[in-house]
């Protein structure tokens, strides 16, 4: 039977070697057909008819959901899968560089480019649907999103929202011991709601401006607050590994898949499950397994996870030149030890109410919040001249022998103008005052 000590050294089974230093990217987006509705799991043409498409194209089957639908694919080390309401995502491989996971990115949407023009969809690349209303909108046929579907309503008013209607972009980053693990954990928590502020791109909600920058961010922060959003623990220095392990521990548990049939879990948490102090005599027997914990683990949604690695989640999806700069900056501060220790030190005098208070602020601010007296644009700004230095002492080089520090330019763009890709369409729109006009430059 499992112990507490167990999930604990998960964690520790999980540090690697510091020379490699992998990279993985996940991204989110949208896929809409001419008459602005959203793409459908089956029919003539569908999430089934585009699988069949990625599969001539080199991909394999992977994953199959209870009705023996293909629900996802895999190719070198890379998976394309699904979440609710259709949403496409690739989880890349695990990769050297940022010039590679932006290679691999590129090659995925030049694919489903591909198949878009030839059936005459628009692939959208935002953090939330401009469009659609959640009635309007179907789940996959998948046995965990059936229940997720049940219980968000129970938890928080937008947990539907967030299933269907909202993409993002992530990066995940390896970690190499216990205290690169607790500063790599700490630090990214601390300065994630000014990468936030820098990538809000999701202005619009149902044909309309609603004077958010991120309906995204907005969207998540009453999902399920449980297993969501930046827990002032995380914040702190003295943050320990045992510290997220009972956090996790007391976050009511989706599923459990006992002899070939899934359990409804929801009035459980965790460590109920673990310690067999449940009413159900099915759940009582069953001896919680590593994979359960795993599991588990994948359905914590804070700002910043911990896995087998790292996931710095938070930004709104964008378009291609997003996806990059977003694994680039996070590889040019964490990567970096010089790096990693400054802010270790400097954010340490950063009040946990006033980062929690900046997370609030940014889904309606944006750049233009206030945080220790600066807009976080200033922040921003030397948030990526540490990243750009950290780049550049990698020295790995593309073709034309350029460093990685050249997938920051985008962002370096958006604080020196003081405006996020978010502001950019607000101001177009309030131009134009036409919502799907405006949809042509958010197209991959």
């Amino acid at each position: 039977m499992l112990q507490k000590s167990d999930l604990i050294n998960y964690f520790y089974s999980n540090f690697t070697d510091p020379e490699y230093k992998g990279i993985g990217t996940e991204h989110e987006k949208f896929i809409f057909y001419k008459d602005n509705k959203r793409f459908q799991f089956d029919g003539e043409v569908s999430i089934q008819n585009l699988f069949q498409f990625f599969l001539s194209k080199g991909w394999q089957k992977k994953e199959y959901n209870s009705f023996n639908q293909l629900i996802s694919l895999s190719k070198n080390g890379a998976s394309i899968t699904l979440e609710p309401g259709c949403q496409l995502e690739l989880s890349g491989k695990i990769l050297k560089n940022v010039h590679q996971t932006c290679t691999e990115s590129y090659e995925h949407l030049r694919e489903l480019n591909e198949y878009a023009e030839l059936n005459k969809l628009c692939i959208l690349g935002l953090g939330f649907d401009p469009i659609s209303k959640l009635e309007d909108l179907t789940f996959i046929p998948k046995e965990r999103y059936k229940i997720m579907r049940e219980y968000m309503p129970k938890v928080g008013s937008r947990g539907l929202d967030m299933m269907t209607r909202t993409c993002t972009v992530q990066a995940n980053l390896d970690y190499f011991n216990e205290t690169d693990l607790i500063k790599k954990f700490v630090v990214s928590n601390r300065i994630q709601p000014i990468v936030m502020g820098i990538f809000c791109n999701s202005p619009f909600r149902e044909s309309k401006y609603n004077n958010l920058v991120s309906n995204r961010i907005y969207t998540w922060q009453d999902t399920d607050d449980q297993r969501c959003g930046i827990k002032r623990s995380f914040l702190n220095k003295n943050f320990s590994i045992e510290e997220y392990v009972d956090f996790v521990l007391e976050v009511k548990n989706y599923f459990l898949k006992i002899n070939g049939k899934q359990y409804d879990t929801t009035d459980y948490t965790f460590n109920e499950l673990l310690t067999k102090n449940t009413a159900n005599k099915d759940l009582s027997n069953y001896n919680i397994s590593i994979q359960d914990w795993i599991n588990h683990l994948s359905t914590i949604f804070t700002e910043v996870r911990l896995k087998s690695y790292i996931e710095l989640r938070g930004a709104d999806a964008g378009k291609w030149e997003m996806i990059c700069a977003l694994p680039a900056f996070w590889v040019g501060l964490l990567y970096d030890d010089e790096n990693l220790e400054h802010l270790w030190k400097e954010t340490s005098s950063w009040q946990e109410n006033d980062i929690l208070n900046l997370y609030l602020e940014v889904p309606y601010k944006g750049l233009n919040s206030n945080f220790i007296n600066s807009p976080l644009y200033e922040h921003g700004k030397n948030l990526l001249n540490l990243a750009n230095k950290g780049l550049e002492k990698r020295g790995y080089l593309n073709s034309e022998g350029r460093d990685e520090s050249i997938h920051l330019e985008k962002l370096y763009n958006i604080v020196e103008k003081q405006k996020n890709p978010a502001d950019l369409l607000i101001e177009e729109f309030k131009d134009k005052k036409d919502i799907l006009s405006l949809l042509n430059n958010t197209f991959y």
